[in-house]
């Protein structure tokens, strides 16, 4: 598994702030690149899924040839098993090698019947390592659109206070303008009641400046901005005081202090509600927003009654994460190695850490919600448990469940165990992979039905199977040693 985790990885150096959306990994090339014309990637899904099993299917057919080669040369060989029965009945180890090197004698092959279930099961896990590492590319990189809307609207909303071309920074051009827009009032007020012949109180002059000053407020800069400046003033103040406790201008650097810490608390959230209104517009493709009249919003890789396919199907699910360590959970290794995210370590770094920060309002709001009711997982596992039932049947018609042995309690636990087995996968991993399932259950399902019509017109049974010898079995085994001149 080691291994196949680490064959996938992204073709890297996007540009500064992009994520490169083709990757190594054969499947992901055919997802994501053969198949990137198909705008509905439920649809990539299902092609892919039909195609494999197609490509697949001489396979089934192989299978299914040599069970019913093994059907006949059991039922020809039944009269002598019978015999070892007979002879070595008390001595099971004996008589299960026996009946091994009769099986042997006559051509019986197990192995070549087991082998595209073994191939089967490998392109399994080498699809399931795909497809997850895919829905970690995905979640990243449909997170880090959302990211880059944030983050252009933030930097927007912060240089509107500066003007173009002048060396003020946003820092000084915030702090004029806010102390301008909320009133100098204030800051004097405050001032006046803490005292400047020593240290006064600060709740008590925040109480009093806050209660007698003028709150003029702009149309960007509302009430409780002015009570967010207010307070972080107050507190800025109080702490400059209490570190230097004495100088001719102690008073003075703290006024100017705190007005500066006050603004940049005003001027960063001010420029984060405008960031999480646009990535909030973006996701939801907020009618009268920028991104709808641009028709450019967020796309869910939805199917059917699924929101997100890179989700489970499960009402307890989200269709985005639900907080940053969970995010980070879903990700994988995208949020912390930046070779594999195409970023730089810096940007990936605050991507990450900002994921709480970004996502507040949308994760506030009602479009995250039910990601599935459990349709495929229910469907994946219901057609497990009939295809285990169907391939039982078949074992014991082939003669492969009287010569499993010890073995025999083992393929029977597989009926329960495989079932398991693939809700385990349906309820843990993204809707995606469940869907795969479903389809290569129905598929396998038709080409058994197919395959099993085909072999029994190839290889027919005569009524002469029923009676010892059988002289239409015997062409399909090797020659009965009983029989004197071999095949007729």
């Amino acid at each position: 598994m080691a291994v196949l985790d680490g064959i996938m990885t992204v073709i890297g150096s996007a540009a500064e702030a992009g994520v490169e959306t083709y990757t190594t990994f054969p499947w992901a090339m055919l997802l994501n690149g053969a198949m990137g014309g198909i705008g509905f990637y439920a649809l990539r899904i299902i092609l892919l899924t039909v195609c494999l099993k197609l490509i697949l299917s001489p396979l089934d057919f192989f299978q299914r040839y040599k069970m019913r080669k093994n059907q006949l040369i059991t039922m020809r060989l039944k009269p002598q098993m019978e015999k070892l029965e007979k002879a070595y009945g008390n001595n099971p180890k004996v008589l299960q090698q026996k009946q091994a090197e009769l099986n042997k004698r006559e051509g019986m092959s197990y192995l070549a019947s087991c082998l595209p279930m073994i191939v089967t099961l490998v392109v399994f896990m080498w699809l399931w390592s795909a497809m997850r590492t895919n829905a970690e590319y995905k979640q990243f990189y449909n997170y880090f659109q959302i990211y880059e809307r944030y983050d252009a609207a933030y930097v927007q909303s912060f240089g509107a206070y500066g003007e173009e071309g002048s060396e003020t920074s946003w820092y000084d051009a915030a702090a004029d303008r806010l102390s301008l827009d909320f009133g100098d009032e204030y800051i004097d007020a405050f001032g006046t009641e803490y005292g400047t012949d020593g240290r006064g109180d600060k709740e008590t002059a925040y109480a009093v400046a806050y209660a007698n000053a003028e709150v003029q407020a702009s149309d960007e800069f509302s009430e409780a901005y002015f009570e967010l400046f207010a307070r972080s003033y107050a507190d800025a103040y109080d702490e400059y005081v209490a570190t230097y406790e004495s100088g001719d201008t102690l008073y003075a650097d703290a006024g100017e202090y705190a007005r500066l810490i006050a603004a940049e608390t005003v001027a960063d959230s001010y420029c984060r509600i405008a960031a999480q209104t646009a990535a909030y517009d973006y996701f939801n493709g907020t009618p009268g927003s920028d991104y709808e009249k641009d028709g450019e919003h967020y796309e869910y890789d939805s199917f059917i009654w699924i929101r997100d396919i890179w989700s489970p199907d499960t009402p307890w699910s989200s269709s985005v994460a639900e907080s940053g360590s969970d995010f980070v959970s879903r990700v994988g290794t995208y949020a912390t190695d930046a070779s594999r995210s195409g970023l730089s370590p810096e940007l990936l770094e605050k991507a990450v850490n900002s994921y709480d920060v970004v996502m507040a309002k949308i994760l506030a709001g009602d479009e995250t919600g039910v990601n599935g009711f459990m349709i495929l997982p229910i469907l994946a596992v219901a057609l497990n448990i009939v295809s285990q039932i169907i391939m039982r049947k078949q074992q014991k018609k082939s003669g492969q469940d009287a010569q499993l042995g010890q073995n025999k309690g083992c393929m029977t636990a597989m009926v329960v165990i495989m079932p398991l087995l693939m809700a385990y996968f349906a309820f843990i991993y993204c809707a995606a992979f469940t869907l795969y399932m479903v389809l290569n259950s129905v598929m396998s399902l038709l080409i058994n039905l197919v395959t099993t019509g085909i072999t029994r017109k190839m290889i027919p049974i005569s009524a002469s199977v029923t009676k010892e010898g059988g002289e239409f079995v015997e062409k399909y085994g090797r020659p009965d040693p009983n029989k004197t001149g071999g095949r007729k």
